[in-house]
């Protein structure tokens, strides 16, 4: 009995303790790996031979820092893959408004079906028309890794430089 209260007491304090020791948690693993099947649904990427599923809300601070990033990367792959932004499992109208921010067009603004594997947002999947995972980023970060999930995306797609238009 006594073990059993100790180990109870150890789990309640350890991130106490661990914070304390300055030990920073691992991050958790992506949720979506290369290789994977995309959980949403179907007609989302079967429409096109390379899709780009963003998961976005207005409500996330990150989503709305990356904002111009994600509209430049909308751009750039306009006519070369298919863009479908996806709300929360309740898309509100002010994710459908900041999902027309970036580009998306009405029918490629989604709502985020329970079970998806995002735990973060912005999370990144491009797929193919099979619903496989090609590359998945969760956040996008400093320029650093903008240019490091561009250039991810660029192995599977085509897509135009940095600041130029067509």
């Amino acid at each position: 009995m006594t073990v059993a209260l100790a180990a109870s007491a150890l789990v309640v304090a350890w991130p106490r303790v661990t914070h304390a020791l300055g030990i920073k948690p691992k991050p958790p693993a992506a949720a979506y790996s290369a290789g994977d099947r995309v959980d949403v649904p179907a007609d989302w990427y079967r429409s096109s031979p390379r899709m780009l599923v963003l998961f976005a809300r207005a409500s996330c601070g990150a989503c709305e820092k990356a904002q111009p990033f994600l509209k430049d990367l909308a751009t750039r792959i306009s006519g070369k893959s298919a863009f479908v932004v996806a709300g929360g499992v309740e898309t509100k109208e002010e994710d459908a408004t900041f999902a027309r921010s970036l580009g998306a067009t009405e029918s490629s603004i989604k709502t985020t079906p329970p079970g998806v594997r995002v735990r973060a947002t912005p999370t990144l999947v491009l797929v193919d028309d099979r619903g496989i995972v090609l590359d998945a980023w969760e956040g996008v970060g400093p320029a650093e890794k903008q240019g490091a999930i561009v250039k991810a995306i660029e192995r599977h797609l085509p897509i135009q430089a940095l600041g130029t238009r067509r």
